[in-house]
């Protein structure tokens, strides 16, 4: 009998033969249920298209095709993240059964895939489409009805007008009556609340305690008392804080700009000096002195003054919104920037220099060649006022204008260094610091006089001095400090300046020498064996801020507590709570930390020091830090005010090679006649406008800055306080919930 071969099973090495190996529960697919064709349409994502490809290969055997389009569209991921997804439209044809309805949901949901069905006939599917056109139109019209009646509403919320035809934001003010309503309920869970009586208490102003008592007697018929006490002292707290009342300075528009300055580096401690008053002319000055133009400081003295001029114009249009960004800026700084352009004007007036361009306002004095001439009446007075323009466009120009401004900037700093030593004495004397006012503010005036004040000394001197009637070289200023301490007591008879120069600078090192030990170990070494903890010790004192209504820099503050019976309208005796201080009614954890402090028992009059800071030796290291950091900056602080003549120098230079460059070369000496001058102005005024009156400006202010913050304030400013912040709702703090 012959043999009957075995029928080979379709399908090769890997494949599974009927979709029941690959999908367990399924019956095997019979040759009749694979007759005909199946198509599955949807949308996949974008990196999903090479593993969609081979798992619809292996599960079907080959007998299913996809299509990818060749578009990509960005949809809306429905698998959880909610983002937009890049996808491909897709449609698979296959032939039988192979792809199940339950295999195609599990493919769907491990891949991310979005099907859609799609009718058999084409007639449906026309119909299908005709319906997704109109379904799609309809949601446009809608999505642009709605659209259109947001923005109608959001126009309304931005600006509404009233009967007067006024306009207002509503916005702005349920914004404000949601934060009057915050800062009321803040107020009201500080309110000590008793059986019969309601407490509060905080600070206000010396000035308005008469009005704040007619307001509450107004307000409670009478069933009120309203107690001003003097502030307390600084108490020390449970955690060692030293709680004081809140600085507060009343300002102006104009002041408001320039205390900015200040606050922004610190809050004054209260009563302590305030730096914003001579901010007022110290930074526009030392911003001219970098900035020095007759041309570029009066385009922004004239730019300053018209935002002076409409400040109030620019103030409604800041209200009503429709002021820039850039120039709602510049007019918050309007009063700064006038003065930075006058003061710039007048430096530049000084240098002599108009864009580079030197002004013989005055006759020269020199001639053509260089030989000093004199005034033109025969006199031989000097240029009556700022730099003599035949300097300009000699060989020498560079380094006389580099010594003069040098020079200058050295002036310049050592004076407001010296006047900021000088401001540290008012603190230490409203404080009753009289230790530190004679063992530390002392020696340091003494050492900064003895040794940089002296070094401006012999500037000066230098200047006045006609060293061609004396018939020597004038002696060199940084070879006469180098050797002032390298061989004090020594001046050679060519390089001496004056008279007796040898024993000045001898006595002048012998006191700035001694003068550093007593900064280091005099006042520790009195308050830790004579004073046993320095009552009167001003700054690390219990008592170092004084009591209340004494002179001070700041606006005086009382501590004001009111009490009312809410059940009988009787008066509170608030006598109990006298040691008790209140913090800002604004500011929940000084308000924290107040209470701590001020129920706290002070320490007596025997009480030691040491225990404050760890013993003499914490005490000496504290006291030696701060004596280090003071004479080295001495000398870093001097060193750091050259700024001031390295930026005036490259304001100048910058100025000059546009001037020669633009004006001169590309416009005037060209050989293009007009339209050669045209295009070199152009691209003159372009380039400073862009880097001397915009870039050179931020430059010179943020120098101007550090010069206030690290060179000046730090000689007296400790800047511990906290600002005073009125529970005021018609305040523009408030209102723009600044």
């Amino acid at each position: 009998k012959k043999k009957k071969k075995k029928k080979k099973k379709p399908g090769g090495a890997g494949y599974q033969t009927e979709l029941a190996d690959v999908e367990s529960g399924e019956k095997k697919t019979s040759s009749a249920d694979r007759e005909g064709y199946k198509v599955i349409w949807g949308t996949i994502p974008t990196h999903m298209k090479s593993g969609f490809k081979r798992t619809l290969a292996r599960v079907s055997r080959f007998n299913a095709v996809p299509y990818f389009s060749g578009d990509e569209i960005r949809l809306l991921d429905k698998g959880g993240s909610n983002e937009l997804i890049s996808k491909v439209p897709f449609y698979v044809v296959t032939v039988g059964k192979y792809i199940s309805s339950a295999f195609t949901e599990r493919l769907a949901q491990y891949m991310n895939i979005v099907t859609v069905e799609v009718p058999s006939s084409k007639l449906r599917v026309s119909e299908a489409l005709e319906k997704y056109r109109k379904d799609r139109s309809d949601m446009m019209l809608v999505l642009k009805t709605s659209k259109a009646a947001l923005r109608k509403t959001l126009r309304k919320f931005a600006s509404s007008e009233t009967k007067e035809g006024q306009t207002f934001c509503p916005i702005k003010l349920w914004q404000s009556a949601l934060r009057q309503e915050k800062a009321i309920l803040d107020a009201t869970l500080k309110i000590r609340w008793q059986r019969n009586f309601v407490e509060m208490a905080g600070w206000v102003p010396s000035d308005d305690v008469g009005t704040l008592i007619q307001i509450v007697n107004s307000e409670l018929s009478g069933r009120s008392n309203v107690s001003v006490r003097s502030a307390p002292g600084p108490n020390k707290g449970d955690h060692g804080e030293i709680s004081s009342p809140p600085t507060y300075f009343p300002t102006n528009s104009f002041t408001e700009q320039f205390q900015s300055i200040v606050d922004t580096y610190g809050i004054a401690t209260y009563k302590e000096i305030n730096p914003g008053l001579f901010t007022i002319v110290t930074f526009p000055f030392l911003f001219g002195v970098m900035y020095g133009d007759i041309g570029h400081g009066g385009f922004m003295a004239l730019m300053g003054g018209y935002l002076v001029a409409n400040g109030a114009k620019h103030e409604e249009m800041i209200r009503k919104g429709k002021l820039g960004e850039l120039l709602s800026g510049m007019h918050e700084a309007r009063y700064v920037l006038f003065f930075m352009g006058l003061f710039g004007f007048y430096c530049g007036s000084i240098y002599n220099d108009l864009f580079s361009v030197p002004l013989s306002i005055f006759s020269t004095r020199w001639d053509n060649k260089g030989y000093w001439q004199g005034s033109p009446g025969g006199g031989d007075d000097q240029y009556p006022y700022g730099v003599d323009p035949s300097w300009y466009g000699t060989t020498n120009q560079l380094q006389f204008m580099n010594s003069l401004k040098m020079k200058l900037s050295v002036i310049l700093g050592v004076t407001q260094m010296t006047f900021g030593i000088a401001l540290g004495a008012l603190n230490h004397i409203y404080e009753g610091d009289y230790l530190g006012l004679i063992f530390e503010w002392v020696p340091r005036m003494l050492f900064m006089c003895c040794t940089f004040g002296y070094m401006i000394g012999i500037i000066i001197y230098k200047w006045c001095v006609n060293w061609e009637n004396r018939n020597v070289a004038p002696p060199s200023l940084i070879q006469t400090m180098i050797k002032m301490f390298l061989a004090p007591g020594i001046v050679e008879e060519e390089n001496e300046l004056y008279d007796g120069q040898a024993e000045v600078q001898l006595y002048l090192i012998l006191i700035a020498i001694a003068s550093v030990p007593i900064m280091l170990f005099a006042k520790p070494l009195i308050k830790h064996f004579c004073c046993h903890g320095g009552r009167g010790g001003g700054r690390n004192s219990n008592d170092g801020y004084g009591e209340f209504g004494v002179h001070g820099g700041a606006t005086e503050l009382k501590s004001v507590v009111t009490s009312t019976n809410e059940k009988t309208g009787l008066v509170g005796n608030s006598s109990s709570n006298t040691n008790r201080g209140y913090g800002s009614l604004d500011d929940d954890e000084r308000d924290h930390k107040q209470q701590h402090g001020s129920t706290s028992s002070h320490h007596d009059d025997g009480d030691d020091d040491d225990d404050e800071h760890g013993g003499i030796g914490e005490i000496m290291i504290h006291q030696g830090i701060h004596t280090i950091e003071f004479v080295l900056g001495c000398v870093s602080n001097t060193a750091s005010y050259l700024r001031l003549w390295a930026l005036s120098l490259a304001h100048a230079e910058l100025a000059e090679v546009f001037w020669s460059k633009l004006i001169m070369g590309l416009g005037l000496e060209s050989g293009a006649g007009a339209l050669g001058l045209v295009i070199g102005f152009a691209a003159w005024f372009s380039a400073t406008f862009a880097v001397l009156i915009c870039m050179d400006t931020m430059e010179c202010v943020l120098h101007a800055l550090r010069l206030h913050w690290v060179e000046f304030q730090n000689k007296f400013y400790r800047a511990e306080g906290y600002k005073f912040v009125a529970l005021d709702f018609l305040s523009k703090e408030f209102v723009s919930g600044e």
